[in-house]
């Protein structure tokens, strides 16, 4: 009779706890929900996806959100003081880093443009850029494969880490390119720039970008413009 009436006592109790802990979940999920808070806020937008849906003017971009442009499409996206956008056939997203926002782009062209360099930084698969002091920036960044990345500095200087260590600057008006050994090359696979050997990531200023990486400022340039912000290297 007392092992009954003990079990009895138990049960009840146990069950209280439960729905208490369940409830307490509950009601705190919605306020940590909230909490998050978007990173950028979509400008312009032209054949392009934020995640699984249609990219729109005014659509916020929270951490880790896909962005991705298709054939002819552009987005841009402003980021606090500063703005980053794709080019066609890109994909990259929006990170928290400590202090600042880390825009990573893992196909295509991503162009990054700050007034407070210190907040923003850009990911690629080979190296992180930043402003290399206060000054605002206004950059560029293809990458051509997991091996091979252009970097371009349009306005500022820009700071390189890649990822075995070393750094580097651009500065304004420079194109490099960075690279390290394909583990599989590919017979058909374009061979690394003159002047790019060796282990790690090496750097090589590339006579043969200098065009195409222009060409791709102009256009920078002009959708930049289309904002009227002083960011752009017009200004």
């Amino acid at each position: 009779m007392v092992l009954e009436e003990t079990v009895r006592s138990i049960v009840p109790v146990g069950a209280r706890f439960l729905v208490a802990a369940v409830t307490f979940g509950l009601l705190n999920f919605p306020a940590w929900a909230a909490s998050e808070k978007p990173l950028g806020v979509i400008l312009t937008a032209e054949n392009a996806r934020l995640d699984n849906a249609k990219a729109t003017i005014g659509a916020d971009v929270f951490s880790g959100d896909a962005l991705v442009t298709e054939d002819r499409g552009s987005v841009r996206v402003t980021v606090g003081s500063s703005q980053v956008y794709l080019l066609a056939d890109s994909s990259g997203m929006l990170m928290p880093n400590q202090d600042r926002v880390q825009a990573r782009v893992d196909i295509g062209t991503m162009g990054f443009s700050s007034t407070a360099p210190a907040q923003l930084e850009v990911r690629t698969p080979l190296a992180v850029i930043r402003g290399a002091d206060g000054n605002p920036i206004f950059g560029q960044v293809t990458v051509l494969s997991a091996y091979r990345v252009r970097i371009s500095a349009f306005k500022g200087t820009l700071r390189v880490a890649d990822n075995n260590g070393g750094e580097r600057t651009i500065a304004a008006g420079e194109t490099y390119e960075a690279s390290e050994p394909d583990p599989n090359p590919h017979p058909s696979d374009n061979p690394p720039p003159k002047g790019v050997t060796g282990a790690g990531v090496n750097w090589s200023h590339v006579l043969d970008v200098a065009i195409p990486a222009a060409a791709a400022g102009v256009l920078s340039c002009a959708l930049w413009s289309e904002s009227g912000s002083n960011m752009g290297c017009w200004n």
